[in-house]
């Protein structure tokens, strides 16, 4: 959709100002170079006229006011700058005696030195530049040229000026509406994408070409907020589904079995509510871990970072599981390498690593082994991926067991997924973790490790958040 006016165009309004600006500057250097032209012509006529006049009082004194005219009517009939010099010898009460213009109005001058006067000659008007002395006998002397060469040059640069400056604006116009259009062809793309995306279509994305400008820039952002819209929008329906589905058969089950009450005696009635009050215990803390997820990728905990040193935070969480592991006849190990400090909320990262390690436990028992499940949890300073991106700090959590096929490691952070459907649970433990570190901009992994499975968060440094 175009602009029906051009000044409703930002772009466009933008342009031309840059343009007037352009304008503006190009007057004010043509404006100083006008001045400092016409000054160094003023000057040069100005030494002129005070040499001419000098040179001819030098020959008055030296031969006599007889050998002054005759210099003077020399000099006027030579062919030298005839069109341009300007010679008045005047008596002292103003009238001519040897002269080529006449002073206009006729009078006696008065101003000494160097001045603009208008003179009469050829029967037209003209403005000269002299030097004008009064001489020992108070005969006046006035020696110059007429201005024409500065005024020619006065109206050339004018003209010059004048047709460079509407040069300049039509360019400025131009330019606008040019750079007015390429915005609108760049912004049609966006706006013809989020239309579609307005009306549902979450799959769209905006072309993204090979320049790295801003539009290409603003592209992969909008691109990056589409992605995470689609997928925020499709776990939302996966958990409206997932939901819908996990309450089904225990209200059923519930449903059925106070219905199965209502005939049944008191005993019996009693058996069945104490096995609805579970049933119901055990969806509320369905619920409760949904909100939990819900409370921490509102991201209202942020307000509670603050540096963390891993390191004793995990030998908190080692010193809790620890017990648990070597009942089973396992062994629970510790590897902290370096500067282990994250910037977050330490309870939250705790609560992350505990479910990877409780996650271990249940599934990293080795089938081979006759000891128990042996469980690794290691931190130290790491890249975002191997080898390349941003420098932070990782937390494994590596079991002995074997390992997961790479469907459910596609899926392990998805809630209410379940690998193995036996076992006790609501597959909500990994989808906290990935909201927890998300919450701090960080990346959760699951590798195979053959044997076991290494669960990876990387954190960024403290520095770098």
């Amino acid at each position: 959709m175009v602009h029906s006016r051009p000044w409703s165009s930002l772009a466009f309004r933008l342009a031309l100002s840059y343009g007037g600006l352009m304008v503006l500057t190009m007057c004010i250097v043509l404006a100083v170079f006008y001045v400092q032209t016409v000054g160094v012509v003023r000057v040069r006529l100005d030494k002129q006229a005070e040499n001419h006049l000098r040179r001819l009082m030098e020959h008055s004194a030296k031969y006599g006011q007889e050998a002054l005219q005759s210099e003077i009517r020399q000099t006027i009939q030579d062919g030298v700058d005839t069109d341009t010099e300007i010679l008045i010898l005047m008596s002292p009460d103003g009238e001519p005696i040897v002269s080529n213009a006449e002073v206009f109005p006729h009078r006696k001058l008065s101003t000494m030195g160097v001045r603009e006067l208008t003179v009469k000659r050829n029967g037209r008007l003209i403005i000269g530049r002299v030097a004008v002395a009064e001489m020992p006998n108070g005969n006046l002397l006035a020696a110059g040229s007429d201005m024409q060469l500065q005024r020619d040059m006065e109206d050339l640069f004018g003209q010059a000026s004048l047709m460079a400056a509407i040069a300049a604006c039509i360019m400025a116009v131009i330019g606008a509406i040019v750079f007015r259009r390429v915005v609108d062809e760049r912004a049609a793309a966006i706006r013809s994408t989020m239309s579609r995306v307005a009306a549902g279509d979450l799959r769209q994305r905006i072309p993204v070409d090979q320049r790295n400008d801003e539009f290409t820039l603003l592209n992969r952002d909008i691109n990056a907020m589409l992605d995470r819209l689609e997928h925020l929008m499709e776990g939302i329906r996966h958990v409206s589904n997932t939901i819908a589905h996990n309450l089904r058969t225990p209200l059923t089950r519930i449903l059925l079995r106070l219905r199965n009450a209502q005939q049944a005696g008191a005993r019996e009635q009693a058996l069945t509510l104490t096995l609805v009050a579970e049933e119901v215990a055990e969806l509320g803390v369905v619920f409760d871990k949904l909100l939990q997820i819900a409370e921490v990728e509102s991201g209202a905990s942020r307000k509670n970072f603050a540096p963390v040193d891993l390191r004793s935070l995990l030998v908190d969480v080692v010193d809790f599981y620890e017990p648990l592991v070597e009942d089973t006849g396992g062994v629970l190990r510790l590897a902290v390498q370096g500067r282990t400090q994250a910037f977050g909320d330490g309870d939250l990262i705790a609560s992350a690593v505990a479910n990877l390690v409780d996650n271990a436990i249940k599934y990293g028992a080795s089938p081979d082994s006759e000891h128990g499940m042996d469980v690794l949890l290691h931190a130290g300073p790491a890249q975002e991926t191997a080898g390349e991106g941003a420098w932070g700090v990782e937390i494994t959590v590596r079991d002995r067991g074997p390992g997961a096929d790479a469907q459910t490691l596609k899926h392990m952070s998805t809630r209410f997924y379940r690998a193995e459907s036996d076992r006790e649970g609501y597959g909500l433990g990994l989808a906290s973790v990935l909201a927890i570190v998300q919450l701090h901009g960080g990346k959760l992994s699951f590798h195979n490790r053959h044997p076991g499975l290494l669960a990876r968060i990387w954190l960024p440094a403290v520095a770098d958040v």
